[in-house]
């Protein structure tokens, strides 16, 4: 038996750090994530293998069970496989590959979906099809255990897909959308801290309250005006509206002059709008090229690890091959 599953990562498209202060924001499932690929074995061998990191191990089910211990310090992705695993009974082993075709710990939902597609194809082996409602608030609670907290918003793009609003009370919803959204990320390869981040803004939020709350503010309405145009199909107006949304994201201090240098790389040579994309610090910009793609990507990926994307509609989906 061969099970082959995907789940999509994500991209926040508007909205960095003011979703944090109950300001609205913009997410998008893309159409690079991760594929797991499951084949039965006729022992009790379980074989996890993750060529990203040059990962391969056997661990050995014991009354049907896998039973690894997180080792809480090191919140690998390994473990949120292992995690997966941990939640079912197996008959008998299986090997497993998870092919990860996106940048890690660089904002871009890569830990919800290793769960997400883990969650999907193993559940399938272990005899349950589960449900996305139920593959989603399973994820969560994993990303939950190995990270201490976790929004819901990688786990719910990693499972259903599409461009979801996330308005100021943190309920998604989903944009209907009617046009193509072809992405540009390029990776500056340099790690912001999350958590450090989102303190530093909430400092001078506390320090500046006016201003920054202002800015707060012009971020909500590019976020309620970016959902008008995605419906609309307006791409100028999508455009416009990063390049602005990436000003206020330098204003409150999360831009670097990597990330700086990479946004501007992109306008130079034809995107419509780019920004950085997640708490900053480092990480990945976006570009948002519907003309001039291949200049784009041409020119960026002399500097940077660079692909390109386009919104992925459909979440986690499975195969089973007999």
């Amino acid at each position: 038996m061969k099970i082959k599953a995907f789940a999509p990562g994500k991209i926040i498209l508007f909205g960095e750090h003011s979703v944090v202060h109950k300001k609205p924001a913009i997410a998008v499932a893309i159409n690079r994530g991760v594929h797991v690929e499951l084949t039965s074995r006729n022992d009790n061998i379980v074989q996890v293998t993750v060529p990203i990191i040059d990962y391969s191990a056997e661990l050995e089910l014991v009354d049907k069970k896998l039973n690894f211990k997180l080792d809480s310090q090191k919140k690998i992705i390994t473990d949120y496989i292992y995690e997966v695993i941990n939640l079912f009974e197996f008959d008998k082993g299986f090997n497993l590959t998870v092919n990860i075709e996106m940048y890690l710990g660089a904002g871009l939902g890569s830990s919800a979906a290793v769960s997400v597609a883990t969650l999907k194809a193993v559940s399938i082996y272990a005899g349950f099809d589960l449900d996305k409602k139920t593959i989603a608030h399973k994820a969560r609670e994993i990303e939950i255990k190995i990270q201490g907290a976790a929004s819901p918003i990688d786990t719910s793009m990693s499972t259903y897909g599409g461009i979801i609003f996330i308005d100021e009370n943190f309920e998604l919803s989903r944009i209907n959308f009617d046009m193509q959204l072809p992405l540009i990320v390029s990776n500056c390869e340099i790690s912001g801290n999350t958590g450090k981040l989102v303190e530093s803004v909430r400092i001078k939020y506390e320090k500046y309250p006016k201003i920054i709350g202002n800015i707060f503010t012009a971020m909500e309405q590019i976020a309620t005006d970016a959902k008008k145009a995605l419906e609309k199909g307006d791409s100028k107006k999508i455009g416009h509206l990063m390049n602005i949304n990436q000003g206020l994201l330098d204003a409150i201090g999360v831009n670097t002059v990597e990330l700086s240098d990479m946004v501007y790389e992109a306008r130079k040579y034809g995107s419509l709008g780019s920004k950085l994309t997640g708490s900053g610090g480092g990480g990945c910009i976006i570009a948002y090229c519907p003309e001039n793609s291949d200049e784009v990507y041409e020119q960026l990926s002399k500097k940077y690890a660079t692909f390109k994307c386009e919104q992925s509609d459909y979440g986690v989906q499975a195969k089973l091959i007999d």
